[in-house]
């Protein structure tokens, strides 16, 4: 039985690593598709650095795949740490595909209606967006800083990226019209809003994980997500075995993450997920200098 979960675990965590490549991919090409077929035929802007990038397009004709590449390099480097090496390899994949695809994908204008072209441009950004994520990454620019201010602070991220969009909106009236303005407003809105319903960032997550190997999975929640754990002492009704229950919060998009730890470190350990609609205190990540000072404490 042990020699059949080995084998099978290598398998699993290959099909899991093509899932999450499969979403990211299918998240980038939906986020193409509103783009080019919706957003640049009717003169519009989507959030962003591809919004910026768009809006220099338009007044320089430079490359918007450049553009966007080059305006993700500060905003990689700013937000590494917060987000993980995994999100940012993920996110950085999604915007060298972007930039590679962007300019040469080989569609025309699905609308010139700007309220349609608002609309469906904004549902099609919103669910690349939510794909993105889901597959453990983003398609950088703003969400990099929205999956931060959310992790920091508990802001939706869509909210994050309808404030940081304002500026956008209004080079967009300024540079076409007031009325071009409004119908961008409403797109940034729409892919906004279709983000936070697909991945409902606002409640966290609590997990209880009764594992033999607790030992191992707390010192990995803690390393490797910097993340706060408890040890709940218990007793097995049916064995009447003794040992610890690992009580973690966390949030929706570091769930993934956990479910990783687990699997690697006990394939057979019980884990339940549930909501927690609340939660009072402390609730924050340590940053690396709080993680240095503890290290310090800890060393003779």
């Amino acid at each position: 039985m042990a020699g059949t979960a080995r084998t099978n675990l290598p398998l699993k965590a290959i099909l899991a690593v093509a899932r999450q490549l499969f979403l990211l991919l299918a998240g980038t090409l939906c986020f193409v598709v509103a783009v080019k077929g919706f957003i640049i035929p009717n003169h519009l802007l989507t959030g962003g650095v591809t919004g910026l990038s768009l809006l220099l397009n338009a007044l320089f004709k430079w490359p918007v795949g450049l553009l966007t590449l080059l305006f993700n390099v500060p905003i990689f480097l700013l937000g590494f740490r917060d987000v993980g090496r995994r999100f940012a390899l993920y996110s950085g994949l999604a915007v060298l595909l972007f930039a590679a695809t962007v300019d040469q994908f080989p569609i025309g204008a699905l609308t010139l209606d700007p309220l349609l072209a608002s609309i469906f441009g904004g549902i099609l950004s919103g669910v690349g967006s939510a794909l993105a994520i889901q597959a453990g990454g983003s398609l950088g620019g703003f969400d990099i800083l929205g999956v931060v201010l959310n992790r920091r602070f508990s802001l939706g991220m869509g909210e994050v990226g309808l404030v940081l969009n304002g500026a956008l909106v209004m080079a967009s009236g300024v540079m076409n019209s007031p009325e071009l303005a409004m119908y961008t407003l409403v797109s940034i809105y729409v892919s906004s809003r279709t983000l936070d319903t697909l991945q409902a960032p606002r409640p966290r997550k609590a997990a209880l994980i009764v594992s033999r190997q607790s030992a191992a999975i707390k010192e990995r929640i803690l390393s490797d997500m910097a993340r706060g754990v408890t040890l709940l002492k218990a007793e097995g009704a049916y064995t009447g075995d003794e040992g610890n229950v690992l009580l973690c919060v966390l949030t929706r998009y570091e769930l993934r993450d956990l479910k990783d730890i687990v699997r690697e470190e006990d394939p057979e350990a019980f884990v339940t997920v549930f909501e927690a609609s609340d939660v009072i205190g402390r609730f924050k990540r340590p940053t690396a200098f709080d993680l240095w000072k503890k290290s310090q404490r800890k060393s003779p």
